[in-house]
């Protein structure tokens, strides 16, 4: 009897069902353990290291406040008739939402954020990283819940399986960026927008009205996350113009939902540094050739601002161009969404929505080549936010491509749906095979040796460095941008703009990776002797000086011999 029972249950599809469902959640906790331990070697970008340490200071009851202190942003501050303070230094350069939600996951290792001299890892790194693979999960769920309702049940898992097998994502929740919870909220704007869209062809206006709410919303927190997805906004809103029936209102509505939604934020900025935007607003005003950094150290920005605006959109649009398909995750899958574009879809839905996403992308591209695009795994690139999208559509596309051929042999089916998951999957299957190619992120971070600079110096110190961001993240320790020219460095410290003097200054291969030409006439050029260690440290502000490891690529210098005085105690 048990034997007929069971049978009947595998004959109904139960027993299958759950094995399915077991399979599908051992591949996914498969995957997050091995690239949580054997992928992760830590934080490896100047944005990811900089909002950690934001959100240490929320844990810490600081507020939103920086140990990474920018030149250009005390020059905005004096400008602008704001008191430069000695204590917590503002912090008007990130969005808030980000380290919002780092702050949560560091609150759980609170009491073991710090370093230990035998550590190789920060857990805090762990937990940052924890938090990503959490966003990751919750991304996929989202975006499953988007494919079902823009086609079906079917392709929407297809979609789930090969988000999980494109390795930028993974990257992504491991590098301690925002763009997975950039992936969650605009799955949530989308899933919003389509249900809008829906409750439009039942006339119900009201549901209709909520549910473009909810999207604004959506996008508001996106903006708060990260403010170049601001460049969504202006497709949206021509969405809601043109989509619906009563066009004044569905356009209002969202618009004065997404403005509540920042202007707090906006209003905080105008409060502490006089601008809305605060720092950030800069990189877009830039002109080609400058680089952030330069941008952030320089004091006088009316020097480097401004100038060959329509060169920089030029060369940032053709650099974007020709990494397009890297910065998409390499997932084939992804390419026919723009194929997918001259098919006529049946579904109104569907078939609406894709111009909006191809719109909202535009923008979003105009926009990164105004901020600046680093590299596939960087603060500003935001194309990997339409990686889900853009694979529903491909892969819609190319189910209704293989459905024309009328194969209904049900073992071809699955073997080609295989294919084009291990095609997907050609970079995670490298990853994996390959294995961890080093334990931490050299170079140019060390954090063991970095996080020993807070024996070295007391908290109140200020510090000075080419990397701020990981001596405020690693080494709790506020930390000045080296300016752009050595008489400012030595002008903050005389005055002790700060709250008091600059008493060390750490130099790695951030800077002496520069080429010599770039040291002599390039934004260092100021630092020369001082990074090449040719300088009379007579006629140098701080007169001791150490090299560091590894094999001595970092140097500290420093107003005594604070490692000769640790290690003799």
């Amino acid at each position: 009897m048990a034997l007929q029972e069971t049978v009947r249950d595998i004959d109904s599809g139960l027993i299958a069902q759950v094995l399915k469902i077991g399979m599908i959640a051992a591949v996914v906790i498969g995957l997050c353990t091995i690239y949580f331990l054997m992928q992760f070697k830590g934080l490896g970008t100047e944005q990811a290291m900089d909002q950690a340490q934001i959100a240490r200071s929320l844990i810490s009851g600081e507020g939103f406040t920086t140990r990474y202190i920018r030149p250009l942003a005390i020059r905005q501050l004096t400008d602008t008739a704001r008191k430069v303070p000695s204590g917590n230094f503002p912090d008007f350069y990130s969005a808030p939402l980000y380290p919002l939600a780092e702050a949560a996951a560091l609150f759980t290792v609170k009491k073991r954020i710090a370093m230990e001299s035998t550590d190789i890892l920060s857990m805090g790194d762990r937990a940052i990283a924890a938090l990503g693979i959490v966003f990751l999960l919750l991304g996929v769920l989202v975006w499953y819940f988007v494919g079902k309702l823009l086609f079906d049940r079917t392709l929407a898992l297809i979609g789930a399986g090969l988000l999980l097998v494109t390795d930028l994502l993974w990257q992504y929740a491991l590098a301690g960026l925002p763009q997975l919870l950039l992936i969650v909220l605009f799955g949530l704007v989308c899933l919003c927008a389509l249900k809008a869209l829906n409750a439009e062809e039942e006339e119900n206006r009201l549901t209709v009205y909520a549910w473009l709410g909810g999207a604004a919303f959506s996008l508001g927190l996106m903006s708060l996350t990260h403010g170049v997805t601001f460049f969504l906004v202006p497709g949206f809103l021509a969405f809601c113009l043109f989509a619906f029936r009563s066009r004044v209102v569905t356009f209002l509505v969202p618009f004065l939902i997404y403005l509540l939604t920042v202007l707090p934020w906006l209003l905080r900025n105008y409060s502490v540094c006089g601008n809305p935007f605060g720092l950030s607003i800069y990189m877009a005003l830039a002109g080609a050739g400058v680089t952030e950094q330069s941008v952030m150290r320089g004091v006088n920005t009316g020097l480097t601002l401004g100038g060959g605006m329509a060169t920089k959109i030029k060369s940032g649009l053709l650099d974007q161009a020709s990494h397009l398909w890297e910065y998409l995750g390499l997932n084939i899958t992804v390419v026919a969404f723009f194929i997918s574009l001259l098919h006529p879809f049946k579904n109104p839905v569907a078939a609406v929505w894709r111009w909006v996403i191809l719109i909202m992308w535009i923008g979003l591209t105009l926009g990164m080549a105004l901020f600046g695009v680093k590299g596939a795994v960087s603060g500003n690139q935001l194309h990997v936010i339409f990686i889900p999208i853009f694979i529903l559509f491909g892969m819609a596309f190319i189910l209704v491509l293989w459905n024309r051929l009328n194969i209904s042999l049900k073992a071809l089916r699955i073997a080609f749906l295989t294919a084009i998951f291990l095609i997907s999957g050609i970079p995670m299957i490298l990853t994996l095979l390959t294995g961890q190619q080093a334990r931490i992120q050299w170079p140019p971070y060390v954090p063991p040796f970095i996080s020993v600079l807070q024996n070295w110096f007391k908290p109140q110190e200020l510090l000075s460095s080419d990397m701020p961001w990981a001596v405020a993240w690693y080494a709790n320790r506020k930390c000045l941008l080296i300016p752009e020219t050595v008489r400012q460095f030595n002008q903050i410290s005389d005055f002790g703009s700060l709250g008091s003097p600059i008493v060390g200054l750490y130099l790695t291969p951030v800077s002496a990776g520069e080429s010599f030409i770039s040291l002599l006439k390039g934004s260092y050029k100021d630092w020369g002797p001082v990074i090449m260690r040719t300088v009379n440290i007579n006629d140098f502000l701080l007169k001791s000086f150490t090299p560091l490891p590894i094999d001595g690529e970092c140097i500290l210098y420093a107003d005594t011999e604070r490692w000769a005085r640790k290690s003799s105690q």
